[in-house]
C-alpha cells in the first residue's frame, strides 16, 4: 500500500518545506535500509521539479550530499554540525544529536527477528534508552511496523501509553483492543467490518493474501493474533458455573522460580466419561522457590488427594533432581514428573484440537480472562505458561492405563 514511500520518503520532504532548519532522524532495522529511503528523499529535493516548486532557497540542498546524511541550506546556516536528515540503524544510535522528528520504519528485518527474545529486547530498547532522551522538546515521533507478537515494539509502546495508534487494516475488522489494558482503538476511516482499504485491488487479491494466516494478520491487518484466536479458537470455549461431580482430575504445573519473567502456572483439568474436558482452576504467580513450593502444597491440599499432580521436568539431571524434590514435598499425593519434549506448539496441538472442536468447557472464575487471552494470543503472546500446563494436564488425562481410571473415583 506504499506505507514506507509515504512515511520515510515523502513525509520528511513535506516536513522540511515547512521547517527548513528542522532535524529529522530515520531509523530502520539497519542503516542500509534507512539509507535507501534517504537517497530517494534527497534525490527528490535536488531535482529541478522540486526547486521550481519551492522557490525558497532555505529548503534547497547543495549539489553534493551523502545518502547517510544531508542538510538544507537553512540547516547548514546553523553551523552546529547537525544534519537535516540522518539515516540510522536501530543499533546505531545518535548520542550527541537531537531530533525534531524521529521516524522508525520497519524495526524488524523479518518475523523471525520479531519472535526472537534477544533481538526483540534489543529492538525495543532503542526507543526508551537511545532515542527518547535525544528527542528535542516538542519533537514528534512516528513509528510504523508490522505486528508480529503482542510483545513486539508496538505492544511495548502502547502499554507505555501516550501514543496515538492509527491502524489501517487491509480489511476493516473492528476495534483493536490492547490485551493488557483493554483500551480500544476504532478503525481510523470509520469503515464497517469487511470493507477494503483500497479499491485498487480486487476482492480476489485480498482473499489470496488472507490464505497465509500469520502473514495476513501481521502485515495486512496490523494484528499479531486474530480476535477469535489462531491456534485456539477461544470463542468455542463454553463458560459454565459448575462442573460435573464425577471427573478424572489432574493439576499440571509449569514451573518457574523468579519474580520476573515467566510464571509458575498450575492448571486443574477434568475429563468426564463423554470425553469433555473442563478447565476447573488456574493458579499462577511469579514466586521464588520457597514461595512457589508453599503455593503448590496449599493448592494440593485444596484439590484433595483424588487429583493427580503432574510436574514438568526440565531436561538434564537438574530437572530430575527438582522433580524428585517436589515429589517428596508432595508426599501423600499422586505425583508424576514428566520430561518436557517437543515445541510448545506441538505439545499444545492435541488440546487445541479439543478446544476448536467445542469439547472444552471452562468453569467461571476470576482467572478466566487472563487464561482466555493467553490462549487467544498463543503462540505469539508474551506468556504461555498456562498453555504448557494445560497441555501436560491433557496428556496425563489421556493416559487411561493402570489404576488411574474414572471408576477409581466412583467410590
Amino acid at each position: 500500500m506504499g506505507k514506507s514511500i509515504l512515511l520515510s520518503q515523502r513525509f520528511p520532504i513535506w516536513f522540511l518545506t515547512r521547517k527548513p532548519a528542522a532535524t529529522i532522524k530515520l531509523a530502520c532495522y539497519n542503516i542500509t535500509r534507512a539509507m535507501k529511503h534517504s537517497r530517494v528523499a534527497r534525490d527528490i529535493m535536488q531535482s529541478p521539479q522540486f526547486t521550481q516548486m519551492f522557490a525558497d532557497t532555505d529548503v534547497h540542498l547543495p549539489r553534493v550530499a551523502s545518502a547517510e546524511e544531508w542538510s538544507t541550506k537553512a540547516r547548514l546556516a546553523k553551523r552546529d554540525g547537525q544534519p537535516s536528515f540522518k539515516a540510522l540503524g536501530l543499533a546505531t544510535g545518535f548520542v550527541g544529536e537531537g531530533a525534531d522528528l524521529l521516524l522508525i520504519d520497519d524495526p524488524y528485518a523479518s518475523p523471525e527477528d520479531a519472535r526472537s527474545e534477544l533481538i526483540n529486547e534489543k529492538t525495543c530498547a532503542f526507543w526508551p534508552e537511545t532515542a527518547k532522551p535525544r528527542l528535542k522538546p516538542g519533537g514528534n515521533v512516528v513509528m510504523m511496523f508490522h505486528r508480529y507478537t503482542e510483545d513486539d515494539k508496538a505492544g511495548r509502546v502502547l502499554a507505555e501509553g501516550g501514543w496515538e495508534y492509527i491502524r489501517y487494516a487491509a480489511v476493516a475488522d473492528g476495534d483493536y483492543v490492547l490485551p493488557t489494558t483493554g483500551q480500544a482503538w476504532p478503525d481510523p476511516l470509520g469503515r464497517a467490518e469487511g470493507e477494503y482499504l483500497s479499491p485498487r485491488f480486487p476482492p480476489s487479491w485480498y482473499q489470496e493474501k488472507e490464505a497465509n494466516g500469520y502473514t495476513w494478520l501481521s502485515q495486512f491487518q496490523g494484528r499479531p493474533t486474530s480476535k477469535e484466536g489462531a491456534f485456539f479458537k477461544v470463542a468455542k470455549l463454553e463458560i459454565i458455573d459448575a462442573a460435573p461431580a464425577i471427573l478424572r482430575t489432574v493439576r499440571a504445573w509449569d514451573l518457574a522460580a523468579s519474580t520476573t519473567g515467566d510464571y509458575t502456572a498450575g492448571v486443574k483439568l477434568g475429563l468426564d466419561e463423554d470425553g469433555i474436558y473442563y478447565i476447573l482452576d488456574v493458579v499462577r504467580g511469579r514466586w521464588l522457590s520457597d514461595d512457589r513450593n508453599a503455593h503448590m502444597r496449599q493448592t494440593a491440599a485444596l484439590d484433595g488427594k483424588p487429583t493427580k499432580i503432574r510436574i514438568a521436568q526440565d531436561p538434564g539431571q537438574a530437572g530430575v533432581d527438582q522433580a524428585l524434590a517436589l515429589t517428596r514435598m508432595l508426599a501423600g499425593y499422586t505425583v508424576r514428573g514428566e520430561r518436557v519434549t517437543g515445541s510448545k506448539e506441538a505439545r499444545a496441538d492435541a488440546f487445541a484440537s479439543q478446544v476448536n472442536a467445542g469439547n472444552v468447557k471452562i468453569v467461571r472464575g476470576h482467572w478466566n480472562r487472563d487464561l482466555i487471552e493467553e490462549m487467544r494470543q498463543f503462540p505469539l503472546g508474551k506468556n504461555d505458561d498456562c498453555i504448557d500446563a494445560m497441555s501436560d494436564a491433557m496428556s496425563e488425562l489421556s493416559d487411561r492405563t493402570g489404576e488411574y481410571r474414572i471408576s477409581h473415583f466412583r467410590v
